[in-house]
């Protein structure tokens, strides 16, 4: 303890005095049990980790240096071998880490006001997540014992605490809106919300971000994916080389739906059944699906399609571009356009597709 307390006030006297760099800050490292790691300092660009410097720890420290930028960007400290990475906001300033490795979730982050302000809401959270937690344990105990009268009850209690766990966070971004941690926090859970909702929260913001950007970007694109608007079109490929173009089967079908699905996605293969009925009853009047799977892996979806056996056409979006423009964040998704390719329905699932089809090809 007093090796770490010594280490902590070494850390604090080296970021007030020891940066001298005007155009840099440092990453200072203190971590038992993690020498000879290599840790990586990462900055978020477009939302994604880049390593910007490393270093390996020696004596259980390490130093990092990164060049100013923007006081809202995003950086990360990553440990080699160890999952997940621990985000700060550094507001251009010098930063500590200081704990064990074998204790990530206590390394304490001396970092900027930035960061103290979102320590403090993620310590809110947390303390609800930890009773989710211990409640979890105790549903599969129940779950064990085959207990439904228990398992009931408890997750009517998981469902309140989800709830109070939503409300906190809605009441948080309400109340800060000048804040742009508030936006990040808003950007990290965009896809949890209905649109309108979405739009009415962003609205309240009273000043400008990177994050509130970020929000508008997606704003946007989710209006164009909105029932009434026109289908954005595409060209993939069959798993036999044949180039489909969403255009060209629109253009001769009254109803055509871009399914989204993945071989390892359970609830996907749940609903081909569902898909492929849907297909075999209305097809011939005038129903056409292009199913697009955004496995990486192409023997699994191969197999899947033909485990299925799945008749209508099959494409696959390796790089993610198409699943991309659809903003899709889940699978199963599907979008049904009509004939002049706008789109009359989305996100159907079960018993709806069928209702959906039949009130159109009656």
């Amino acid at each position: 303890m007093k090796k770490h307390l010594l280490s902590l006030c070494a850390l604090a006297l080296c970021l007030s005095a020891c940066n001298s760099n005007e155009d840099s800050f440092k990453v200072n490292v203190s971590l038992a049990n993690a020498n000879d790691k290599t840790v990586y300092l990462q900055k978020f660009v477009d939302n994604a980790p880049v390593v910007i410097d490393s270093a390996v720890v020696t004596n259980e420290t390490a130093s990092m240096t990164a060049k100013k930028d923007d006081p809202q960007i995003l950086y990360a400290l990553k440990v080699k071998g160890m999952r997940g990475s621990m985000p700060f906001f550094a507001d251009n300033n010098d930063v500590a880490f200081v704990g064990d490795l074998n204790n990530p979730q206590a390394v304490a982050i001396m970092a900027s006001a930035t960061q103290a302000e979102l320590d403090a809401y993620n310590d809110e959270v947390k303390k609800i997540d930890l009773q989710i937690r211990d409640l979890y344990n105790v549903m599969q105990q129940a779950f064990l014992d085959n207990d439904s009268i228990l398992m009931d009850s408890l997750n009517k209690v998981g469902n309140a605490l989800n709830e109070q766990q939503d409300s906190f966070r809605d009441e948080y971004i309400m109340a800060h809106p000048e804040s742009f941690v508030t936006h990040y926090i808003l950007d990290q859970v965009k896809q949890d919300y209905p649109l309108d909702q979405l739009k009415a929260m962003v609205a309240t913001f009273t000043t400008e971000s990177i994050y509130k950007t970020d929000l508008d970007d997606y704003i946007a694109k989710q209006e164009r994916l909105e029932v009434g608007q026109p289908f954005i079109d595409f060209t993939l490929q069959t798993k036999d080389g044949e180039q489909v173009t969403l255009a060209d089967v629109v253009a001769k079908n009254k109803v055509t739906m871009v399914d989204f699905w993945a071989s390892w996605c359970g609830p996907c293969r749940h609903e081909n059944p569902v898909v492929k009925a849907a297909y075999e009853q209305y097809h011939a009047l005038g129903f056409d699906v292009v199913a697009v799977s955004v496995d990486q892996d192409e023997a699994a979806w191969i197999e899947a399609v033909e485990q299925d056996q799945l008749p209508y056409t099959q494409v696959r979006d390796s790089e993610n571009a198409v699943s991309q423009d659809y903003m899709i964040y889940y699978i199963p998704a599907n979008f049904l356009f009509d004939q002049d390719g706008n789109m009359i329905a989305k996100g159907l699932r079960g018993e709806e597709l069928g209702a959906k089809l039949a009130e159109i090809l009656k």
